[in-house]
């Protein structure tokens, strides 16, 4: 948790210089199971309305397939012998197996080949594309989309030997009926398998209405960033589950998220539909998890979402597009891999959990530096303010909520929270730089404690270092109160203490105290004739000998635990007191010794 020092709010958010926001945020990478927030105060603000553009209503389709079922058996497609099988040419039909998405049947349609490529055939149905229209199409895909995707994400299968895709064009039957959300095209992987209605060779299929238009003119430009986002999800399910051998390709919400960064790269522009999509989703707004991919539900929320954390992730890695090939080349299919780049080329100590917050910050802070923002980017400075109306909620792993506060002092963290689930208190400059946090104060440690405590700006994440690596975190309270558990540590040991806040503060050097008392000194008899008490203590300790209240011999403990204090002969039944004191002044307890 964190806070950013309250500066002047820019554009982007209808804040003023007084505005404080409380984030809670699931760090949980788990997205089937619910946390409970805990109780906070209501605040009721307006919600944000603005017409969307058809576009923002484009999805693809997630066709159930049970992958485990053909990778058990291993009926992957044949490749096709091409010395004897005669490879298709312009003119020639075929019938594809389809979908109706709708009704979930499939059936066959004849389609003819209007054009082929290197990479491409295109392939469609019932003359609603051209042989130009066709071509343009296939050609945007042979010399432009290809490249990039292979580029950025890696090589696609070729189950049938041909090294290339079927494009198949025609109207998906998805239920549209003039208006809301439409499969603009999908990739199934069950075609690359042998299936009964598998078409058993790499293909797309791609939305003719109302993708290219509802009228007879069509428009096949409308298809090309959907291409290059279907193309990943094809070359995703290679490299995955064909070249790295996993049970499953990428959690779909990593996979989407490729897949619309595979989009921005080919238009080489941000998605600015998904941006107004996640400005005017109310299911954002009321803590849609990130991770928790709704099919059934509100998708444009997941489609948003994973746009801007995979544009966030890619900003704040600073490798540009080349961060994809590197999530794609990790051998992890679920967060796992995210967090390993995060951790390469971020911050070694930062979890997942913790980027997601972080994220969430930035939709809300969009800060020119740190982590709390999209460094600059100005496609970005249209993200709206979020906020939550009310005042509880159970929140699946990833989701979030913001809340409006009316001064920093009104931030609390609720008892009755969930064990992943953070509150953060949010302030700063809007749209602009991040401010260092000041430095902390931080009260003595010593040797035997198992917290460190100091106080700092209040909501502001702490970070205590020990030979360079995170040793702890934890976060100041409302009032900046912070007390950090941690494990004890050797007197003499070196720590770091520092706040951070999308920017850390200056480190304060803290060097543990010897804290801990000497055990109690051991004694041998003493006797009206001894002239020395000697026994074991503590090495490098000094032993005193006090008769009542007068000291009347003293020594230090050699290297091996032994002293030896020279008295002077004592009374017998005189009662003598032991102890020892170690370098640091710590006493202690007494021994009493009685003259025999």
């Amino acid at each position: 948790m964190f806070i950013l020092p309250a500066g002047v709010f820019g554009a982007g958010g209808s804040a003023s210089a007084q505005d404080y926001y409380k984030l809670v945020s699931n760090e949980s990478a788990s997205s089937l199971s619910t946390e409970p927030t805990g109780t906070f105060k209501v605040v009721n603000l307006a919600a944000l309305r603005q017409k969307l553009k058809s576009n923002v209503y484009r999805i693809d389709y997630q066709k159930p397939f049970d992958l485990l079922k053909y990778l058990s058996l291993r009926k992957y497609s044949v490749r096709m012998d091409t010395k004897r099988a005669r490879l298709p040419r312009v003119g020639d039909t075929k019938k594809f197996w389809v979908s109706n998405l709708a009704s979930n049947k499939d059936y066959q349609i004849s389609a003819k080949l209007l054009y082929s490529g290197p990479h491409a055939d295109v392939w469609v149905y019932n003359n609603q594309l051209n042989d130009a229209q066709a071509a343009q199409l296939g050609k945007e895909f042979d010399n432009r989309i290809y490249a990039l995707d292979t580029k950025y994400f890696g090589m696609p299968s070729d189950v049938d030997g041909n090294g290339k895709v079927n494009i198949l064009c025609y109207d998906i039957q998805d239920g549209f009926d003039g208006s809301g959300g439409y499969v603009a095209g999908y990739f199934y992987p069950l075609d690359l398998f042998d299936a009964d209605t598998s078409n058993k060779s790499e293909i797309f299929y791609i939305d003719t209405y109302p993708l290219m238009g509802t009228g007879t003119s069509k428009n096949v430009t409308e298809a090309y960033s959907t291409l290059a986002h279907e193309f990943q999800h094809m070359i995703s399910f290679n490299q995955k589950v064909f070249v790295q051998h996993h049970w499953d390709t990428f959690d779909t919400w990593i996979d989407e998220g490729m897949s619309m960064a595979a989009e921005q790269i080919y238009t080489g522009k941000p998605l600015s539909d998904r941006i107004d999509d996640y400005n005017n989703d109310a299911s954002i707004t009321n803590g849609h998890s990130l991770l928790y991919w709704d099919s059934n539900g509100d998708v444009l929320a997941n489609y948003s979402l994973s746009y801007l954390f995979m544009e966030y992730l890619k900003i704040q890695c600073g490798q540009g597009d080349a961060i994809f090939k590197k999530i794609m080349d990790d051998p992890n299919t679920n967060e796992k891999a995210i967090e390993d780049v995060i951790r390469k080329y971020i911050d070694p100590n930062l979890t997942f959990g913790q980027f997601m917050t972080d994220f969430r910050a930035a939709l809300v802070l969009k800060q020119t530096n740190g982590l709390y923002g999209f460094k600059g980017d100005a496609a970005f400075k249209p993200l709206r303010i979020k906020t939550y109306n009310g005042s509880s909620l159970k929140l699946k792993g990833g989701g979030a909520v913001v809340k409006k506060l009316s001064s920093a002092s009104r931030f609390s963290v609720p008892s009755g929270k969930g064990r992943d689930m953070t509150y953060t208190l949010l302030s700063g400059s809007i749209g602009g730089k991040a401010q260092q946090p000041k430095t902390p104060k931080v009260w003595t440690v010593g040797d035997n404690s198992t917290s460190i405590s100091g106080s700092s700006d209040p909501g502001i994440e702490v970070a205590i270092m020990k030979n360079g690596k995170i040793l702890a975190r934890g976060t100041a309270d409302g009032k900046g109160y912070f007390k950090v558990p941690v494990s004890k540590q050797k007197a003499g040991t070196v720590l770091y203490v520092y706040t951070e806040a999308g920017l850390k503060s200056s480190k304060v050097k803290v060097i543990v105290k010897d804290k801990t008392a000497p055990g109690m000194p051991t004694a041998g008899n003493v006797t009206t004739k001894s002239t020395h008490v000697v026994g074991k203590a503590e090495k490098s300790a000094v032993v005193y000998v006090y008769r009542g209240s007068k000291q009347i011999g003293k020594a230090t403990v050699n290297a091996k635990g032994a002293y030896s204090v020279r008295i002077s002969k004592q009374k017998k039944g005189t009662k003598l007191s032991i102890f020892a004191k170690d370098r640091a002044g710590n006493k202690s307890k007494t021994r009493t010794v009685t003259v025999r």
